[in-house]
Formats: structure tokens, sequence, C-alpha cells
């Protein structure tokens, strides 16, 4: 019943992201040619320290999530609303603290960093940037979780899409003719506002059932106390590196980091929209039958970490020829580093084998159990970045976030099997190190045996086509041996459509 939005979603998702992955490539090139590595080091420590004000929604966004999978999947729309009733209530305070959050950074910042840009330039992008978020939270949050939880991703893509195209345009436009950073950071808070402007008339127009003058329901979100310490941890694992490397080594090296992490996070991205087309069906089936769950979890389990091994194997044969490419001309530092590369894609895969029993915990409502758990694991990732960085610089943060990650995927994978899926968790971990075993085996290859020197993009892309299908082919023939019943399921699911 779920397929035709299932593809509806993979196809204008996979649109998006490529065309996102195309301009998300032509930006950084653009602005290390423009304005060089210390600029780009900036704007992409800037990018993530505003991430840690996304905290002052962690919870919410989850909760509501949650809550809206229960109602959704129970077609009640009388509780839909008052979901997002509360919701929004809280997302118009959160805003108003934003605001203030990102005024004490855009002065604080500056003065610690090692830059040698004007405290003003700094203070201005840094407003201008967290002005992007500030008009999110208060116009738009709610009502995409709305559109997460019924599954209808492809609308939120293809906003997305469009919105995506003028930032990029716009910023290219102010990099050739303005030459300016604060200018490209003005046209993003345009684009935003035509973003919030193109939702509210979608929402007015499809949504007209939703009762705006629903009442708010605080013991609905009752579990985001825990999905907010969630969150906390999360985005500390996640956006320690670049801050960690911006203070303790240096713009520039900041900058190498957010050189591969663009390639990293664009596949991450995929893997994403991967998620989001598809992890509305494991929301709405937990509340429907236990067998169909686990057998939807099985499916998205596999799938999640077979799609890691793919995306990390193929970077890792292509990435440092074209990192050669994309840095060509810039000399002020040096940017090969195939041991990075390897750690940026051994963590992705991390990241993609534990994706399944992290949503599932939270689905099946165990956030009060495993929060701890988040927890320790951002603590593991500072404390051995902030020891490592002083020995071997960016690689030392990177092994950090593979040292934290690894506790974390074993013990989701235990945790998920045991106390939500009341099984034993061996089947999960067969899969996973199978993927493991592959991607081991096809660096060795890349790195020892093969030779790739692209001259060209074109040259490379052919190459990423042709590693690609062999790559696939290798990773699809493991998960069909490993996954009978799962392809026999997905088969007949097909054929019955």
């Amino acid at each position: 019943m779920k397929k035709k939005t299932v593809i509806e979603n993979l196809i204008v998702s996979t649109l998006t992201q490529l065309i996102t992955l195309i301009l998300g490539m032509i930006l950084p090139r653009l602005i290390l040619l423009a304005w060089g590595s210390e600029y780009n080091g900036l704007l992409s420590s800037v990018t993530n320290i505003l991430r840690y004000l996304s905290l002052l929604e962690a919870g919410f966004n989850t909760a509501t999530l949650q809550a809206l999978y229960k109602s959704v999947g129970q077609d009640d729309r009388e509780q839909t609303s008052i979901v997002i009733k509360t919701s929004q209530h809280y997302y118009h305070r959160i805003s108003v603290v934003y605001a203030l959050m990102v005024l004490l950074i855009s002065i604080g910042y500056p003065l610690i960093v090692k830059s040698e840009i004007p405290f003003w330039e700094t203070f201005i992008i840094i407003i201008l940037q967290g002005a992007v978020g500030v008009i999110n939270f208060a116009f738009r949050a709610a009502y995409q979780q709305l559109l997460n939880a019924e599954g209808k991703y492809y609308v939120i893509s293809l906003i997305t899409l469009l919105t995506t195209v003028l930032t990029y345009a716009a910023k290219i436009l102010s990099i050739g003719y303005f030459n300016s950073v604060v200018i490209m950071q003005i046209m993003s808070v345009l684009v935003i506002i035509v973003q919030v402007t193109i939702y509210a008339i979608y929402f007015n127009k499809r949504y007209t059932w939703i009762d705006k003058d629903a009442r708010i329901d605080e013991s609905l979100l009752e579990n985001r106390k825990y999905y907010f310490t969630q969150q906390v941890a999360g985005l500390i694992f996640n956006s320690t590196d670049t801050f960690v490397l911006s203070v303790f080594c240096g713009l520039k090296v900041a900058s190498v980091y957010a050189t591969y992490n663009l390639v990293y996070t664009a596949l991450a991205q995929i893997i994403s929209l991967i998620r989001g087309s598809t992890s509305f069906v494991l929301g709405q089936s937990f509340h429907k039958d236990e067998s169909f769950f686990k057998r939807v979890y099985d499916a998205y389990s596999a799938m999640q970490s077979m799609i890691g091994g793919i995306m990390a194997s193929i970077s890792m044969v292509l990435i440092i020829n074209f990192i050669q490419l994309y840095t060509q001309g810039i000399n002020d530092v040096n940017y090969i580093d195939f041991i990075a590369a390897f750690l940026f894609s051994f963590n992705l895969m991390l990241e993609c084998s534990r994706g399944a029993s992290l949503a599932s915990a939270n689905i099946a409502g165990k956030a009060p159990d495993t929060t701890w758990r988040y927890i320790l694991e951002a603590a593991i990732n500072l404390i051995s970045s902030l020891i490592l960085v002083q020995f071997v610089g960016m690689k030392g943060v990177l092994l950090g976030t593979a040292i934290a990650g690894l506790y974390r995927t074993t013990d989701s994978i235990i945790y998920t099997n045991i106390h939500v899926l009341n099984r034993s968790s061996l089947y999960e971990f067969k899969n996973v190190l199978t993927d493991f075993a592959l991607f081991f085996g096809i660096v060795y290859i890349s790195h020892n045996l093969l030779n790739i020197k692209a001259v060209s993009y074109v040259q490379l892309f052919g190459y990423a086509i042709i590693t690609g299908i062999i790559v696939t082919a290798v990773y699809g023939i493991s998960f069909i041996v490993l996954n009978k019943n799962v392809t026999r399921d997905l088969v007949q699911a097909i054929k019955h459509q």
C-alpha cells in the first residue's frame, strides 16, 4: 500500500539530491578560488557552530514526529491537529531564544578564533546565517514534521529542490558579480523567506482540515526531555570535529576537513533521502502489527547497511582523485590524505549500520532507557578527539568519531534486538559484518591494485559509473544470499502491485 508513496519519495528526493550534490560541489570550489581556504573554513565552522543552536528544538521535533506517527497511522485528524498546535506553540518560543543565542555567538566567536578576517565581517556572516534558522523555527518546522509522518517526503524534496537551485544561483552570482560574502549570506535569507511562503500556501490549500484552534496537550510530548538529551549528544557527536579543528589546528585545516566532508555529507544526504522516503513505513507499522514491523525492520536494517557499504566503497575508490581535481590550483594547505578519507568512509558505514536500531528504539518508546547511551557516545567522541587531535591533527578527530561509533553501533543493535524485537542480534550482525568485510576488501584493492587518475570531471564520472555498477553488484549479490526471506518479500510485494 505504501509502494507508490515510497517510489514518489525516492524519485523526487534522488533528483533533488543529485542537483544539490552538483551545486554543492561547485560552490565551495568557487569560494576557495575567490576568497581562499580561510573563508571556506570560516563558513564551514559557522555552519557547524549554528547546528548547536538546533538543540533548542531538540526533543520537540522527534517527540512531535513520534506522536504524529501514531495519530496519522490511526487516521485521527483531531489528534493530529492537537499535536501540530502543541508543536507550533513550542517552536514559536524557540525562535525567540534562537535569535538571542545567534547574537551572542556572533559577538563571541570572532574573539576566540584565529583569523585575519575582520571582526565585523564575521559578525554579520553569523547574524545572517542565523536568521535562516530563526525563520525556519518560527514558520515551517511543525508542518514539515506532518509531511514526514504522512510519508510525503517528496513534497519537502520538491520545495527543497526549488529553493536549493535559487540559493546556489544567488550565491554563485554573489561571488562572480558582487564578490561579497555578506551579500551571499543576504541572498540565503531571502530564499528561505520564499521557501516559507511556499509552505504556507501549500498547507493553507491542502490541509484545511487542521484545526488551528485545537488545544495544547503537553502530555503528547512527554518524552521530549529524553529526545532532547539524545539530540544534544548526537549534535556533539556529529559537530565536534570542525569546532575542535578550527580551535586547535586553525581554519585552513578546518577547510581540508570541510572539503572531504563535502563529499561525505553529500553521500549521507543520499542515504538520508532513502531513510526519509521509507521511515514512515517503519514508524506506522509499529502501531499496527508486530510481525509486520519485524519484517519491515529486517528489510530497513539490511538495506541501510548495504547502502552505507556501497557509498563508502565507491568513495574510497574515487575520493583522492576527486580531491586532486577539486583543489587543483589551491596550494595554501595540503588536501591529500588517504587515511582521513578511509576514516570518513568508515564512519559513514558505522552511522548507516546503526540507523535502523536507533530509530526503532525511539519508535518503541524506549527513549528513557537509551538516552544515557547517547551521552556516553558523545563523551567518548569528545574526549578521544580532544586527546588525539594533539598528536595526529585531523585524523585524530576522525579516529575519535570512529571509536565512539564502534561502541554505539554495537550497543544499539544488541539493545534493539533484545528489548524491541525480542530476539537474538546475530542475524543483524551477520549483515553488518559482511558489509564491512566487503568494504575492507574493496579498500585494499583500490589502494594497492588500482591506479585511477582521471584528468577531468567527465572522465572521473565515467570511472564512477563503472565503479558504482561493480560495487553495487558485489553488495547486491551478498544481500540476496544473506537475506533470502527479505528478498522474497520484496519481490512478492512488487508482483502484487
